[in-house]
This record gives C-alpha cells, structure tokens and sequence, in this order.
C-alpha cells in the first residue's frame, strides 16, 4: 500500500497495483528523460491542450522508477490503460512531491537519532 506521507500513491491497474512517487531521483530521471526543469514539467502537465503522451509515458516510468524499477518505458506506457485516472494519480504524486509550506500537507520532520 502507498505512504501518502513519503510522497506515494496507488495506481490500480487490472488485478495489480503500482506504487508511484516523485522522489529527487525519479524526478532527476524524469528531467533528463525530458530535458526541461521540473517547474516546465508540472506546468506542462496542467497544459492538457499540449501534452503530448510521449510525455505522460515517461512521466508514468518515472514516478515508478523507486519502486518498480524492472518497469521500462514501454511497459510503463501499457499502464495506462486509464488516461483519466493516471492523470489523476500522476497529479497527485506530484503535489505530494512539492507539499505546501505548512499546514496538515507539509510532510512531518524525522526523528534525529540518539
């Protein structure tokens, strides 16, 4: 089951479920397999006139790169049998990336060893 607090969401595919996040690296992947900065990335996802799904496939292979890294490109753009709801899903793990400054959103600190 995802962790909404470690940045995760659940995408439910047919009988299995796939756990998507956008940690630093999946998002450092995500940049290089785009060659744009993650601010162009989010504001392209939210531009549905100019989203290519070129980019939906590899923003859906990276979000599963931490926990599904057998998962490649083509595999990843076989997921998306539901447009609809990985565009959701996508957008969901992408806000809990970025949480706002405060409030019940923002991630807790972890504990300091000792």
């Amino acid at each position: 089951m995802a962790n909404q607090n470690r940045g995760e969401v659940t995408l439910p595919v047919g009988d299995k479920a796939f756990k998507l996040a956008f940690s630093v690296n999946a998002l450092c992947e995500l940049e290089d397999a785009l060659d744009m900065p993650v601010a162009r990335i989010g504001e392209l996802l939210n531009d549905s006139a100019n989203l290519r799904m070129d980019t939906v496939r590899k923003v859906i292979w990276a979000a599963l790169r931490d926990h599904h890294e057998e998962i490649d490109l083509k595999e990843a753009g076989k997921l998306a049998t539901d447009i609809p709801l990985v565009m959701t899903k996508i957008g969901e793990a992408f806000r809990l990336a970025f949480p706002s400054g405060g409030g019940n959103d923002a991630r807790p600190p972890k504990a300091k060893a000792g």
